[in-house]
């Protein structure tokens, strides 16, 4: 880069620092210090003693919050426990639900904030979709339960100044997954754990989908290297999902390699899925100008890897650059993707269609701001793979923010549908541990034909609320 570039940086940044020293810059503090106990959520739901509430308990699902600072803390540990407490006491009764969703740049946990009001509004709709599915069983009785992992992602409320923030907000958000994030997912894994009829699903976006990458990486890559006996690795909870993640593909590769050795147990479940768009210009264009010009002076280099290679030439191997895994997204990154995902309307109905990439290759080629070409891959994968980077274009996610609307929740519904319903067959010893019992079948979405015509009896589901 020259020196102007480089100059016309450095003002742009002074420019935002000069904005936070003159009240631009957004609250660095909790939103949610109520001691009470969100009981007033089901009368009154705009009442200050619910909306300040850390645990808010609704007509048909509760809402947790866990907020953290920047350095990955929590800003109250006796707040935190009170809300595990919470969570413990209803997974111990009647059972839970858990979906933790973890919001990424530019959001916080305000209750004004577009993330918050769309988690809740999801919530609601997947109380819909359990209720249409397990009303009258056993599991009918379990509470769905939300919890919000909030931090500073939006660090200023300008609105062109805000776009500056991108490398102090991924520094941030690799701080949080290196600190308090990753306890509390432990924590509520263990609260979890004990029965079957407890169900616990990770989701995180953009960089909150770094922030689940980071957390969680070194405890995937340890599940996969040291399986059972049957070649059977341990999931995390009972999922782990992404959407398009704001986190270099080098930070996956760890895991990614350590994934390529041995064969899968046939009923293995998945340990991760990612799913990216086409659609999204901040992680094709933004984040590899961003990584780009952040990482100007470290010293990348080509690594040897006898897995990595074209399609179309198997048996000659590529040089794996560091300097395409750091400036594309996990989720983008050609050579990982696994599957592809298209959305098409037929008169008031959408037929999902996901097929494989080794089946059409020329759909999961390299896209976006890369010098990266052809058909590169890793592989051959090993039966029962159980990552899942899947890529989609508009059909399904319009732009990097749109992932509330009807095509991606019925994904992200169908994955979690799949889970309660692998509960609901299960049968083990009450004390034995979930993370070792083994499932009566593979998942739906190692049946791509299954899983999206699944998806597709979701979707009418989830229709009325988008009517």
């Amino acid at each position: 880069m020259d020196q102007a570039g480089s100059t016309s940086i450095g003002k742009r940044i002074l420019g935002a620092l000069g904005a936070c020293l003159t009240a631009a810059c957004a609250s660095n503090a909790p939103y949610h210090t109520a001691s009470d106990d969100g009981g007033a959520c089901r009368t009154d739901p705009d009442s200050p003693a619910c909306r300040s509430s850390a645990y808010q308990e609704f007509e048909r699902f509760d809402l947790a919050f866990a907020e953290f600072s920047e350095r990955g803390n929590a800003f109250d540990d006796a707040r935190v426990e009170a809300v595990l407490a919470k969570i413990a006491a209803k997974a111990r009764a009647d059972g839970v639900v858990l979906i933790v969703f973890v919001h990424g740049w530019k959001h916080n946990a305000s209750e004004d904030d577009p993330n918050v009001l769309s988690f809740k509004d999801s919530l609601e709709t997947m109380t819909g979709v359990l209720g249409s599915s397990f009303a009258g069983t056993a599991l009918g009785s379990r509470r769905l339960v939300g919890v919000y992992v909030g931090w500073r992602g939006a660090s200023i409320e300008l609105p062109l100044l805000k776009e500056l923030t991108f490398w102090d907000r991924k520094a941030v958000a690799e701080e949080l997954g290196s600190g308090g994030v990753t306890r509390l997912l432990l924590d509520l894994d263990r609260i979890t754990a004990g029965e079957a009829r407890n169900v616990m699903v990770v989701v995180g976006h953009s960089f909150g989908g770094a922030i689940v990458v980071r957390a969680l990486s070194d405890l995937i890559t340890e599940r996969v290297t040291n399986r059972a006996a049957d070649e059977r690795a341990r999931v995390f909870a009972d999922g782990v999902l992404v959407l398009n993640p704001a986190i270099e593909a080098n930070q996956a590769l760890p895991f990614v390699e350590a994934a390529l050795q041995r064969p899968y147990a046939r009923d293995q479940l998945p340990l991760f899925i990612s799913i990216s768009s086409d659609a999204d210009a901040a992680t094709h264009y933004a984040f590899p100008a961003g990584q780009t010009i952040g990482l100007a002076t470290w010293r990348q280099t080509d690594l040897q890897r006898s897995y990595y290679h074209d399609r179309r030439a198997p048996e000659q191997p590529l040089p794996l650059r560091e300097r395409h895994l750091d400036a594309t997204t996990a989720g983008n990154f050609a050579p990982f993707l696994t599957h592809r995902l298209h959305a098409s309307r037929q008169g008031g109905a959408v037929n999902f269609e996901m097929t494989r990439c080794d089946a059409a290759p020329e759909q999961c080629m390299p896209k976006g701001w890369t010098t990266l070409s052809g058909q590169p891959t890793i592989g051959p994968l090993p039966t029962d793979y159980p990552l899942y980077f899947v890529k989609t274009d508009e059909s399904v996610m319009a732009d990097h923010n749109d992932i509330f609307n009807q095509q991606v929740r019925s994904f992200v519904f169908t994955v979690i549908d799949d889970v309660v319903r692998r509960s609901l067959r299960e049968t083990k010893p009450a004390d034995a541990a979930k993370a070792l019992a083994v499932p009566v079948e593979p998942p739906l979405i190692a049946d791509p034909g299954r899983f999206t015509a699944r998806i597709s009896q979701i979707w009418k589901v989830v229709e009325p609320k988008f009517d």
